[in-house]
């Protein structure tokens, strides 16, 4: 008995040095999270409209903003311009900042307020308090960001001094727009829940020279999708981690939106996601 439990005590303390040698073989992973709480970049207002993401407001203006990631570099992402505006606006498409959360009309407001662009800065995230305006964005946090556009005003981000990074994922949360017009439909667009529709977001990774990575190929979430009757969540009413990181170590990524509901201009469901804690992946240390 004793030379059985003298065997079974040495093969425990090997056990324990084959996962501690394990465990000292795996890299250990240099991560940044980019989660927005900048108090000094200006967000959507002065409503839940946004009228100062467009070039004719008269105040401070929102046309882009650039956040830190190590030293000497940073995340850059803005509004975008056309032929027709000098002037970067949110009706170029862009990526922009919020910290709105109306998922029903206040007590102004009346009929379909809620989801139409009058209210397209908001987050349709059922974990907050509607209409607080604040802790709506992932664990509770105050600001996230918004991507809107497709096609020629698709919205992107990059990062400064030609640095690359492996953007992991991020979490993910429909606007209020968008899950209003997918559900309900309007004058514009379809029910998608009605028409067993979908919609979804597609990010292509770019290299500093330019040229895509991952075989020039997205990586796509759906973030409707009704074709599965049976299927148990149509469109999500949470923040939800997006894995990004088949597309490798990229200098830029570029969002775009495919959709079931199309017409003579695209894509007529709002084209609108909520995005927040971005997460990098600034080395491995070996």
């Amino acid at each position: 008995m004793r030379m059985k439990a003298a065997l079974a005590m040495m093969a425990m303390a090997v056990a324990m040095v084959s996962c501690s040698d394990d465990e000292a073989d795996m890299p250990r992973v240099n991560v940044r999270v980019i989660d927005f709480e900048r108090p000094a970049i200006t967000v959507a207002g002065p409503t839940s409209y946004g009228a100062n993401m467009y070039s004719n407001f008269d105040g401070v203006k929102f046309t882009g903003a650039s956040i830190e990631v190590e030293r000497g570099v940073n995340l850059e992402f803005g509004l975008n311009s056309d032929v027709y505006s000098a002037s970067p606006e949110m009706s170029n498409g862009g990526m922009f900042l919020s910290r709105w959360n109306y998922r029903s009309n206040p007590a102004d407001k009346s009929g379909n307020w809620w989801y139409t662009y009058e209210n397209q800065c908001s987050v349709y995230n059922a974990a907050s308090t509607d209409g607080a305006n604040e802790g709506a964005g992932v664990d509770g946090s105050n600001t996230f960001a918004i991507i809107t556009g497709a096609d020629a005003t698709a919205a992107s981000m990059q990062f400064s001094a030609g640095a690359e990074y492996e953007v992991s994922g991020m979490y993910v949360c429909p606007t209020s727009y968008l899950y209003g017009v997918a559900v309900n439909g309007n004058d514009f667009a379809l029910s998608l829940e009605r028409t067993r529709g979908w919609l979804k977001v597609m990010a292509y990774g770019y290299d500093a020279a330019g040229n895509p990575t991952n075989g020039g190929q997205p990586v796509e979430m759906y973030v409707c999708d009704y074709r599965n009757s049976n299927a148990p969540v149509k469109i999500s009413d949470k923040w939800t981690m997006w894995d990004m990181s088949q597309l490798g170590r990229v200098n830029k990524v570029k969002f775009d939106f495919d959709g079931s509901d199309k017409g003579q201009w695209g894509i007529n469901t709002p084209t609108y996601l909520c995005v927040d804690n971005i997460r990098l992946v600034l080395s491995y240390n070996y």
